[in-house]
């Protein structure tokens, strides 16, 4: 029994010998912010393992700097508060048994290697700075004094300031400081200083007038339209020969630019219409105008419908003859701030409707709505931010987007995405709604955030601010995102359902999506020139990349392209889309993104008021407008319980339901055998124009209760042959049908019987032909 207790007792001193000994933990002293040191343990106990710690928490976290279980740590970011940390082994047997060291945080030391330029003139400056080490928080300072800077990167910075004409001939040092808890670092460079740049004054307005000549017979009317670029304020004062607004001698001109040629021929026979700038009278552009004995009756009265005609046939679902006149009236500018100024036409809330009875309505609006340019602008952007009845097949999943369309057309960009971004009719066409952050073996559905950024925003590839695309050293398109950046996006837009109770509901389109956090990925996400921190909200992580892709530089092109197609010509000039672009990036006068300045700066450039056609003018109406118009311009409408969704969709458009994300064609669909752009020719087959041909004649031969038109005021002249082909000129032609197609339609006219038939055969031949098939 001694034996056995002494044995006992020599185990108990082994044991307090063993948990006396120290545990030495080997390398301290400072570690860059960011950078790493490997620590080593001394244990000599038994077992001789450790657990690590930083500042009491086992492996660290990212405020304070992470350890592994063999020793290496790993500095923050960011510097903590007292840029101090202690990292602790512990005994893995013996808790009590640790020791420890401090490690003090440090900025890395800042480098400046170039500045660009490397001299500037005397004055205002923005310079570029290249290095490394920098951070948010680095500051350039100029001669020792610090001025604004803006973080772009580790390796760039920029900077603005100012230095006077005393420096010029000298130069100034250049400094980059980094300033953190516990340490300052710095690296330096010179700049040298020009004479200042003295700027030249600003080049005068240029104005310009189409179209650049005219014959008018006395009586009658000519419009005018002026552009001017080079100032902020566009308006013009007209004049004949030099008298402001003419007089019954040399003609009158309103201030929209209708002249009115006098009743008797002037002598000398022309007359010079000019508009001035009303900001410097300088700037003006005049235009010859001859003015010719009006023959009488029976002989066409040329063109003056074509500007007032071709404006309206951009602006509006075509012009009506009520619409037509008043624009001659009025001007452009002027129908344009009336436009503007109209309320919203209703869209009709969908309770007690079917789809079939929102289609009607639909095309009634279109034909019908006093608002036409909003019905143009919610056409327009229907084609590009795309719902489809293919998939969204009850009224309630379509009416709520026509509503955002037509709130937002003439508002902000930015806030239409942000509204069709929690709409719950967006939410089922693609996905959006019920997309969860992913669990192992899944993915967030990509559904919505690469359409959001494919078709929506910026496009596959990078462009300049005129449309054309970037190019790297090998003259390959650079694209704009990868497959990467729609996984991150998928992953930023997880976390919204269908109004109600429970974290995933069930379909509810009663109001727009919410947020479930528990649903939301919290990771950092990681974009193209940009990045979402982790942590974030639903809310927090979707106004990131809205606002991301509302800043990036492709947005302003790639959707005034879009509009550009949509309105006025499917093939517009790099200058006219870089014009309409810089309008859409923001100008002094206009926001980012403001629409309505957006659809004015592309119906007002003197590209769309350009009515001498060119070989790319204008485009392809697609059935729903041709119809529309076609309709408009015999002063009829369509009925707002139409049975014409189905004759439509044998035509391959289907209204309100586009056959896939793209819309009812490719934005990019070429003309066949030509390099032109033709979107609407990819559903303008043999077929298809036949079919459009027959429901031309079903308008003017048997419109029924559908489409409430009249052909009586062509059946009234039908009489005179000649009188009535100017007549059906004047309305869906404004005037421009060639000689070769008169002659033609007056043999065809001249073998009818009666005036019913022979007013039919003149629209129908006339609707038929390319003329009229193309929105020139």
């Amino acid at each position: 029994m001694i034996k056995r207790l002494l044995a006992f007792a020599i185990l108990a001193l082994s044991l307090c010998a063993t948990r006396a000994q120290n545990i030495t933990v080997y390398s301290s002293g400072n570690v860059a912010r960011g950078g790493a040191r490997q620590l080593s343990a001394y244990v000599p106990l038994s077992p001789n393992t450790v657990t690590w710690s930083v500042n009491g928490v086992v492996g660290g976290d990212a405020t304070f700097g992470t350890v592994s279980s063999t020793g290496l740590y790993k500095a923050p970011a960011v510097i903590p508060a007292g840029n101090v940390v202690a990292v602790r082994a512990t005994s893995t047997a013996y808790p009590a048994q640790y020791a420890e060291v401090a490690l003090t945080i440090t900025q890395p030391q800042v480098q400046l290697w170039s500045v660009s330029p490397s001299s500037v003139p005397a004055g205002n400056f923005t310079i570029s700075l290249n290095g490394s080490n920098f951070t948010a928080g680095s500051v350039v300072q100029v001669g020792g004094v610090a001025v604004p800077t803006t973080f772009v990167s580790s390796t760039r910075l920029s900077a603005t300031g100012v230095t006077n004409a005393a420096q010029a001939g000298s130069s100034v040092s250049i400094k980059v400081v980094n300033t953190g808890i516990g340490a300052t670092t710095s690296s330096g460079v010179n700049l040298a200083i020009t004479a200042p740049v003295v700027a030249p004054p600003p080049p005068p307005p240029v104005v310009a007038v189409t179209p650049g000549s005219a014959s008018v017979e006395t009586g009658k009317t000519q419009q005018f339209l002026a552009s001017v670029t080079g100032a902020a304020n566009t308006a013009v004062v007209w004049s004949v020969n030099t008298i402001a607004g003419g007089n019954s001698s040399v003609g009158t001109i309103t201030a929209g630019g209708l002249y009115t040629a006098p009743m008797a021929v002037p002598s000398p026979a022309g007359v010079t219409v000019r508009a001035t700038s009303v900001v410097n009278a300088t700037a003006s552009a005049a235009v010859s105008v001859t003015i010719a004995p009006s023959p009488g009756g029976g002989v066409s009265q040329g063109t003056p419908n074509l500007a007032a005609g071709r404006f309206l046939e951009q602006a509006a679902f075509g012009p009506t003859p009520a619409e037509l006149a008043h624009v001659k009236s009025v001007g452009i500018e002027a129908w344009l701030a009336e436009q503007f100024a109209l309320p919203e036409t209703a869209i009709a809330s969908p309770g007690g409707m079917n789809i079939g009875a929102v289609q009607a309505q639909h095309l009634h609006r279109l034909a019908t709505a006093p608002d036409q340019l909003r019905q143009r602008m919610i056409t327009a952007l229907g084609g590009i931010i795309v719902i489809s009845a293919n998939k969204n097949i009850y009224p309630e999943e379509i009416v709520p987007y026509l509503q955002i369309l037509s709130k937002n057309a003439f508002g902000n960009y930015r806030t239409l995405l942000e509204e069709i971004a929690r709409s719950p009719q967006m939410g089922k066409y693609l996905d959006h709604a019920n997309s969860n952050k992913p669990t192992p073996g899944s993915a967030a559905n990509e559904n919505f955030g690469r359409e959001l950024m494919q078709l929506f925003t910026i496009g596959l590839y990078a462009l300049k601010p005129d449309g054309e695309r970037l190019t790297d050293t090998n003259g390959n398109p650079i694209r704009a995102y990868d497959q990467s950046t729609v996984q991150q996006v998928a992953l930023a837009l997880t976390g919204w359902t269908y109004a109600g109770p429970a974290n995933n509901n069930w379909e509810n389109f009663s109001g727009p999506l919410q947020s479930r956090a528990v649903n939301h990925d919290t990771g950092a996400k990681t974009l193209a020139g940009a990045a979402l921190p982790a942590g974030q909200t639903p809310e927090a992580d979707l106004t990131g990349t809205l606002d991301w892709l509302f800043n990036h530089p492709n947005i302003a092109p790639f959707v005034s392209v879009r509009l550009i197609r949509a309105f006025v010509k499917s093939n517009p000039s790099a200058e006219y889309i870089g014009r309409v672009s810089a309008v859409f990036a923001g100008t002094p006068n206009n926001a980012r993104g403001d629409l309505q300045a957006v659809v004015r700066a592309i119906l007002t450039d003197p590209e769309a008021r350009d009515d001498v056609a060119a070989a790319n003018s204008g485009r392809l109406k697609d059935p729903i407008f041709n119809i529309v118009a076609f309709v408009r311009a015999l002063g009829g409408s369509i009925s707002p319980t139409n049975q014409q969704a189905w004759p439509l969709s044998r035509m391959s458009q289907t209204p309100l339901a586009p056959s896939s994300v793209f819309g009812f064609y490719s934005p990019l669909f070429r003309i066949p055998r030509s390099s032109l752009i033709g979107p609407e020719f990819q559903i303008y087959g043999p077929t298809e124009s036949v079919l459009r041909g027959n429901m031309f004649w079903q308008i003017i031969a048997n419109p029924g209760s559908d489409f409430p038109v009249s052909i009586a005021p062509y059946v009234n002249v039908a009489g005179n042959t000649v009188a009535l082909i100017d007549a059906v000129d004047q309305a869906l032609l404004y005037g421009r049908m060639p000689t070769a197609m008169r002659q033609s339609l007056a043999n065809a006219i001249n073998a009818q019987g009666d005036a019913t038939n022979r007013a039919q055969t003149a629209l129908y031949l006339t609707a038929l032909s390319g003329f009229y098939a193309v929105q020139f």
